[in-house]
């Protein structure tokens, strides 16, 4: 198995409880800069979804508040430490580029994954 083999194709999809780990080889054009395990993204048991840094650089998000359109400013999120993301945050693997590997967060409520399952 190679390296980029280990991610899932795109979207991820994650429910109550589910995480999914984001690294170098979820990026289009893989950087040694960014860890093998750069970040978590996690549904908490209450719908939260959080973002963990894990990796040795920091992991980028920014705000995608309607004040800000079209999104704030990048801000650093260093290993250890964690974010309540919402709707339409967008987060960076490369902290030396981070608009060269962003995600996208859109959150769902539980009744609409539920809907959308039946």
């Amino acid at each position: 198995m190679q390296a980029h083999d280990r991610s899932l194709p795109l979207p991820y999809v994650l429910r109550l409880g589910e995480e999914q780990v984001l690294s170098r080889w979820n990026m289009v054009r893989q950087k040694l800069t960014v860890s093998r395990e750069q970040c978590k993204v996690a549904v908490a048991a209450d719908g939260a979804a959080l973002l963990l840094s894990t990796g040795r650089g920091p992991t980028m998000w920014r705000s995608r508040a309607a004040s800000e359109w079209p999104c704030g400013p990048w801000n650093a999120l260093v290993s250890g430490q964690v974010r309540v993301i919402e709707d339409g945050d967008q987060l960076s693997l490369d902290c030396n580029d981070p608009d060269d590997a962003i995600f996208t967060c859109h959150v769902q409520q539980q009744q609409q994954q539920q809907q959308q399952q039946q």
